[in-house]
């Protein structure tokens, strides 16, 4: 089966699934077809009845008939189309859910992968389009099918032969069908894929309208942007052109089409073989046939654009997680357990961690040093399996992390990533994140993340609003909270990569002196300021990806090593 008729099928099988509703629009659009048939034949008794024959019965009945019809059509056709957009509406929804159910929970190297415009487009853009154009496809496909059926059923039922006569030209519908198909297709498809990338580039800039600002790059964005916009409308004007290619085609052939029915009615009338009301209803068909009919000859046109955003949805809904979940769960650990744990990210040739051979005990406080790029962030980021490592163990209460329950394994961990991310909200939402904590339990852990001096300096305090990712906050503030959050988790083992880079000496002393006082909490820290980790428990050096020394930090001063050294650089730079 072709991926353009499998994805047809499967979306008509989420419309069908409404069969009452999807019932009664059918049932509606055979009613709005046979209305209009009844109009076109009620053309044959107004000319022979009432103006040839002055029969005053049809004189009062073909103007209530055709009023009674135009509202039972009317009523039809409007229950018709709440019901289909009822169906579309409930589509668009499920869709969008489905996609996101997905990607939120798809492995992380995806979204490092994938621009965020992008998947935001898929969610919103692309699914309104397809439901919308797959609602416009079954209304040609039945609707207009039927209403064409029944007024071609009229132009036989009065004169078959100038019936055949007329319809020879049908067929030769079909070429503009296949030829305008795939190309529509494509290119719907590379137009939401530049709105994406559009999207994608907007949000980078107001994300970094910092930046944009402090280089004074407000004409450089203004030409990036343009660019990006007359992509899209080149793409969308060549959509609307290839989609109007038909339209000289269906003129022409609707105008052969009538050309011929004139001619031989007109012979059929003049031979007595036929009366002047036939003729006129015969005609009134055939005009009213032409709107069906060119919305069919469209309908492969509709149904291609429907399908380039259908493909680009079920991607990823159909998309699976490159880290597989496990089946097994613990309840306890004593230590965490790395045994010759390789790793390399995508595309690259060098291990960014080489063969680490290390023991995380818990309930102590470890921080990792070392210079930029030597592995520290990928450490921790192994731990709760953002990434899977290419050779080696991790172990966890004696299980393979792999072999673990992605939300067993971390149902233990808390992280605070070095890229500090809030939400748009209160100081108090985002602290209490995902939790149910009391405003008391708040006020703890605020405390003990230092945030509480900056509650002191706000007039709404907790319930303070800080913007899209704190945007009304400074570096160092936006961190504390971000602590705040991971400890109001209270989960087992809490990482830290870089999350004091932006706070003061003072503060920072006082920060970790609040950790120390946590008891039953395994702190594992990336740190940048060494004066600050003096009194952890562990420390381990890593360099180019290898572990290079391990122990406290009086036993690495001893050994006047690499930490010595790195040590006594950071005192000559802050003397």
């Amino acid at each position: 089966m072709s991926e353009s008729k499998a994805h047809f099928l499967r979306i008509s099988h989420l419309f069908f699934e409404y069969k009452i509703k999807m019932f009664i629009a059918v049932f509606c659009m055979i009613i709005a077809a046979l209305c209009t048939g009844f109009h076109a034949w009620l053309v044959k008794p107004a000319l022979d009845q009432v103006l040839v024959n002055a029969n005053k019965f049809y004189l009062y009945f073909i103007p209530g008939a055709i009023l009674v019809t135009g509202l039972i059509k009317g009523l039809a056709t409007y229950t018709q189309v709440t019901s289909l957009q009822f169906m579309s509406h409930r589509i668009i929804e499920r869709l969008r859910k489905d996609v996101f159910h997905n990607l939120i929970n798809l492995h992380y190297g995806f979204f490092v992968q994938n621009r965020t415009g992008s998947l935001i487009t898929r969610i919103t853009t692309d699914t309104y389009y397809l439901s919308g154009a797959m609602a416009n496809t079954y209304t040609a496909l039945i609707k207009d099918s039927l209403t064409l059926l029944v007024l071609m059923g009229n132009m036989f039922y009065q004169n078959w032969k100038l019936a055949l006569i007329s319809i020879l030209v049908f067929p030769l519908a079909l070429i503009p069908v296949r030829v305008l198909g795939k190309k529509i297709r494509n290119i719907t498809k590379n137009l939401q894929h530049q709105i994406g990338n559009l999207a994608s580039n907007l949000e980078e800039i107001f994300k970094g309208i910092k930046n944009v600002k402090s280089f004074n790059a407000e004409e450089f964005e203004i030409s990036r942007i343009n660019k990006e916009i007359a992509t899209a409308r080149e793409l969308n004007f060549k959509q609307e052109k290839v989609t109007a290619r038909s339209r000289p085609f269906t003129e022409t052939l609707g105008s052969l089409a009538a050309g011929l029915a004139i001619f031989g009615g007109g012979v059929f009338v003049i031979n007595e073989n036929m009366t002047a009301g036939e003729l006129m209803s015969f005609l009134v068909s055939l005009m009213l046939a032409y709107a069906p009919l060119k919305n069919l000859i469209n309908v492969n046109v509709l149904l291609q654009s429907g399908l380039g955003a259908a493909s680009r949805i079920f991607e990823f809904i159909d998309m699976k997680s490159d880290i597989s979940d496990g089946n097994k769960t613990i309840k306890d650990f004593d230590e965490i357990k790395f045994k010759d744990v390789f790793f390399k990210y995508p595309n690259s040739e060098k291990n960014v961690l080489d063969g680490i051979n290390v023991n995380l005990r818990k309930d102590k406080k470890i921080a990792i040093v070392g210079p930029s790029g030597s592995g520290k962030s990928t450490l921790l980021g192994l731990m709760i399996r953002l990434f899977d490592l290419d050779k080696g163990e991790i172990i966890i209460g004696n299980e393979n992390i792999k072999d673990l329950r992605l939300k067993n394994l971390r149902g233990y961990f808390s992280l605070v990533s070095q890229d500090t991310v809030l939400f748009d909200g209160s100081i108090s939402e985002n602290i209490k994140y995902n939790s149910k904590l009391s405003t008391k339990s708040i006020e703890k852990f605020a405390e003990l993340a230092c945030v509480n001096e900056i509650i002191e300096k706000l007039p709404q305090g907790l319930n303070s609003q800080i913007g899209e990712n704190g945007v009304k906050l400074s570096g160092g503030q936006r961190q504390r909270i971000a602590i705040a959050r991971a400890l109001a988790q209270q989960k087992s083992i809490i990482l830290l990569d870089e999350p004091t880079s932006n706070l003061d000496l003072r503060t920072e002393s006082k920060l970790f002196d609040n950790l120390h006082s946590i008891k039953n909490i395994t702190l594992v820290v990336v740190a940048h300021r060494l004066s600050t980790i003096k009194h952890f428990d562990e420390i381990l050096y890593l360099e180019s990806g290898k572990l290079l020394e391990q122990g406290s930090h009086k036993s690495l001063m001893a050994k006047k090593g690499f930490y010595y050294q790195l040590y006594q650089k950071q005192l000559k730079k802050n003397a």
